[in-house]
């Protein structure tokens, strides 16, 4: 191959990867437009069926925890909501906490204040150039078996409400 004809080819690979640059950072801009309400009702549908799971996992959970292996559960129910998770967290502000455990953003402060009156909110909104669908459980001290895991629940009321389930789910 000539020196000429390889300089050309470099010089056509070089342009069609220029292109092929160009084009990606067109399309991730267009994920700066708000989603569309399928979109949001895709992920809406995503997050009844992530509720439901998260829920059952946890009432699974509580129904193995007996006094003897209450901090195998402890360890386990902390295993599913690693901290590392960002999509699905345990908040609250009664001990026992870890530093993931409060609130990290304005929709999470909200959501716990309405979710120590009962309340869940939902929202839809762009994170890092994400779009995310936010959702709020508010959990209550339901069963005696969580004052075995969380001792200063003891002395609330089964219908206190102790903390919300944070989700976050992809939006596109």
């Amino acid at each position: 191959m000539t020196y000429k004809r390889l300089v050309m080819v470099l010089a056509g690979l070089g342009s069609a990867g220029l292109a092929f640059t160009i084009s990606a950072v067109a399309q991730a801009h267009d994920d700066d437009r708000p989603p569309t309400q399928a979109e949001i009702d895709f992920a809406a549908g995503a997050s009844d069926l992530m509720s439901n799971t998260v829920i059952a996992a946890l009432v699974q959970e509580i129904g193995e925890t007996t006094p003897q292996n209450a901090a195998q559960g402890s360890l386990s129910i902390g295993l599913v909501f690693n901290d590392r998770n960002r999509d699905m967290r345990l908040v609250g502000t009664l001990q026992p906490l870890s530093r993931n455990d409060i609130p990290q953003d304005r929709f999470e402060r909200d959501a716990l204040t309405a979710a120590m009156t009962g309340q869940a909110k939902t929202a839809v909104e762009q994170i890092d150039d994400h779009w995310y669908y936010r959702r709020s459980i508010p959990l209550s001290n339901f069963v005696p078996q969580c004052a075995m895991c969380h001792p200063n629940f003891a002395g609330l009321s089964s219908s206190a409400w102790v903390g919300m389930v944070a989700l976050r789910l992809p939006i596109k």
